[in-house]
């Protein structure tokens, strides 16, 4: 695949470091971080980030990392996602007192529709479910019942990155006319500026190292695909399958 589709342009990108990329139909499923030249991911070159369109992508202008005064972590494990409880205690801790936690039964649709407004960074930990039959019925799991595509378009969010931190969040069914219809969709009508999302099944585990490094750099003073760059970059170095690492892009 990257000699298929990257090599090709490796001589216009000469001296990027940031690419923007608008996929075409079923582009749109591959995890670009993760093609392999024979010498190294694209990862360790390239800051990726995804856009709807080209359009869209060479209009919207580079700006300066956003602040994270207000946090918001919900998350809700169980036997199946014993590690989110421990990734959403986390996020909250990494950001101190602006952060709100809400764990288990009180990650209701209710308090989201009430803090969300209000957060910079909204983190969703939690069970998720794309449904290709009918993508507008895509959903998170909530601890009442289901936020879908829907529910989540009709939030008033500021946030400049919201992470669907859970599995096939960022799945979505390629319409005519190349249009996405998925959960990210939700989230960027919704008024968010970055969505983080991903397109398999992820490991739970690996997820919360993953998203420990990616707030970490945010932390620093990082844009959202630098920060996503660097920890996803950091796991390849250390040996790890692309399969617990790559799953993430950030969508724009």
């Amino acid at each position: 695949l990257h000699e298929r589709l990257w090599a090709p342009l490796e001589a216009s990108l000469a001296g990027c470091s940031r690419v923007r990329i608008a996929p075409h139909r079923l582009l749109h499923y591959l995890p670009w971080a993760a093609l392999h030249d024979g010498q190294g991911w694209l990862v360790d070159r390239f800051e990726i980030s995804l856009v709807p369109s080209a359009r869209i992508g060479l209009g919207t202008t580079a700006s300066a990392a956003p602040r994270f005064d207000r946090v918001l972590a919900l998350g809700i494990g169980g036997s199946s996602l014993p590690h989110v409880t421990t990734e959403a205690r986390a996020v909250a801790e990494a950001f101190g007192a602006g952060a709100t936690l809400l764990l288990d039964a009180e990650a209701t649709g209710a308090a989201l529709r009430r803090e969300a407004p209000l957060a910079d960074l909204l983190h969703l930990a939690c069970h998720a479910q794309f449904r290709a039959d009918s993508p507008y019925f895509s959903a998170l799991h909530l601890a009442d019942g289901e936020l879908t595509l829907r529910d989540a378009a009709a939030l008033p969010l500021r946030a400049a990155l919201v992470t669907l931190s859970a599995c096939e969040t960022g799945l979505s069914r390629v319409a005519p006319g190349d249009e996405l219809v998925g959960l990210v969709r939700g989230f960027l009508l919704a008024g968010a500026r970055h969505v983080m999302a991903s397109l398999w099944t992820v490991d739970d585990a690996s997820t919360a190292e993953l998203m420990r490094a990616v707030y970490a750099g945010l932390i620093r003073g990082q844009r959202p695909a630098q920060a996503l760059q660097a920890a996803q970059a950091a796991l390849a170095r250390a040996g790890h399958h692309p399969f617990y690492w790559a799953a993430f892009s950030l969508h724009a």
